[in-house]
């Protein structure tokens, strides 16, 4: 494998890992606007800085290991960008569904919420039901 493809694969796990965390961030300010609950998108990037080491390494970790898996199957190479694409996104995901600080503090600023709702209208020990949205 060449230098160029290392950069290559690199680059493209780069962008797979920037597309994920985008959607993140996008998920998570919908979550936070719908709960009332304020979201700066660089609060992301520094509470979840473990998220974004652990994205980083994935990347870093598969690019030691690809020539391995084209040392197996050499038709590998071919397909060995859309992997990193993969890699990027994926190893993203699971990073930020495992560590997330921002999503867990979102999520308990909603329970805090819902609690004192639940207990003003003596709705505390039953849960709500989720009704289809209506169409405008």
């Amino acid at each position: 494998m060449t230098l160029s493809l290392y950069i290559q694969c690199f680059a493209v796990a780069l962008i797979g890992w920037a597309l994920q965390t985008t959607l993140k961030m996008r998920a998570l300010q919908l979550k936070a606007r719908a709960a009332n609950v304020i979201f700066k998108p660089v609060d992301y990037f520094k509470e979840d800085w473990l998220s974004i080491t652990a994205a980083f390494l994935t990347i870093v970790l598969f690019l030691f290991f690809v020539s391995e898996f084209l040392n197996w199957q050499t038709w590998i190479i071919s397909y060995v960008r859309i992997g990193f694409a993969f890699v990027g996104y994926t190893g993203s995901d699971i990073a930020s569904r495992l560590f997330s600080v921002v999503n867990t503090r979102i999520n308990a600023a909603i329970d805090y919420k819902t609690t004192i709702s639940d207990t003003q209208t003596g709705t505390l020990d039953k849960p709500t039901p989720a009704v289809p949205i209506a169409k405008k």
